[in-house]
């Protein structure tokens, strides 16, 4: 397993030196605003084909859904491509991304609550992953802060999934895992690379989709269904202030403002390395809580519920107090 992060890691790192050559060589590093797509485009090809690689090597079968999800996960990297060299307006955005979902959710695996109708099974599914999906883009607005919660929340992931024995989608996770890695050494401040909308699209597509990929919930442990929502629960809680924060000032939720837990705890006076390692602590707990969801109800979970819950109201304090 250990092997999957060391080359991912390592192609990431050439992807990102090799980008970063060739825009030199073509003069146009000092646009590199206007391209910041070779972030997201380096880590999605680290973590592609070293899983094709160790999947190739060791005769791995990948079930067809999840090929599904790889083949979605790529679309939605070119999708995002395209949008960060033209732009798009707000509505194209979101048309082409209910288009996708519907798409994407016609042939991959839903969620499969069991006490649910199929039709709520398939909104939820829906709702879910473009909520998650754009709540990555939206929190990839600072340096190493996007990449770090993605790479606290992948390592959760497959903290999970190697406790309960699914080796297969761990091994998913962490190659992720290396390819973030790799790119945060670019991306932390002072950031010399950008992931950009394809990269922040693409990682929240593919963590609300291997999410509702993997089986956590069971008749002895229901608690663990909780699992995806705790371990992403600091993107979710960030769009949710800012959507109720936008609201009060009169603004349309998806229009663009400082409205950010991120940016309001900036304004309050905190520095960046504070800032940045209080989401990175806030992001860590909840992350533990989902580790230790999946051992039931137990004290454990109850405490990092507890201490999760303490430091995040402590920072949704602190950024709505700021002005």
């Amino acid at each position: 397993m250990v092997f999957l992060f060391v080359l991912s890691f390592i192609l990431s790192l050439s992807f990102h030196t090799l980008f970063l050559k060739l825009f030199k060589k073509l003069d146009l590093l000092k646009n590199i605003g206007k391209f910041p797509f070779i972030g997201g485009l380096s880590f999605y090809l680290a973590f592609v084909f070293t899983y094709i690689l160790f999947s190739f090597v060791k005769r791995i079968y990948l079930p067809p859904q999840l090929l599904w999800i790889m083949l979605f996960s790529f679309i939605i990297l070119a999708i995002g491509i395209f949008d960060d060299i033209k732009d798009f307006s707000l509505k194209t955005r979101i048309f082409i991304q209910i288009l996708f979902i519907v798409v994407f959710l016609l042939y991959a695996k839903r969620m499969q609550v069991y006490f649910l109708p199929p039709w709520l099974n398939y909104l939820f599914s829906f709702l879910w992953i473009m909520g998650i999906t754009n709540a990555f883009n939206l929190i990839d607005i600072g340096d190493g802060l996007c990449g770090g919660v993605s790479l606290i929340a992948s390592l959760s992931f497959f903290a999970v999934l190697i406790a309960k024995g699914d080796f297969l989608l761990a091994g998913l996770f962490l190659s992720l895992s290396g390819a973030i890695s790799a790119f945060l050494i670019f991306n932390f401040p002072p950031a010399k690379v950008f992931m950009g909308n394809s990269g922040s699209h693409f990682l929240g597509f593919i963590f609300a989709s291997l999410s509702m990929y993997g089986d956590y919930a069971t008749l002895d442990n229901p608690i663990a269904l909780t699992l995806p929502l705790l371990m992403l629960f600091f993107p979710i809680i960030d769009t949710l202030f800012l959507i109720v924060t936008r609201l009060r000032k009169g603004i349309v939720p998806l229009r663009k403002s400082d409205d950010h837990i991120y940016m309001r705890l900036l304004s309050s006076g905190w520095n960046g390395e504070k800032t940045l390692f209080s989401v990175y602590f806030v992001s860590a707990l909840w992350g533990l809580c989902g580790i230790f969801a999946a051992l039931g109800c137990n004290p454990l979970f109850l405490i990092s519920v507890a201490a999760a819950s303490f430091y995040t109201f402590r920072i949704i304090l602190k950024a709505g107090l700021a002005r």
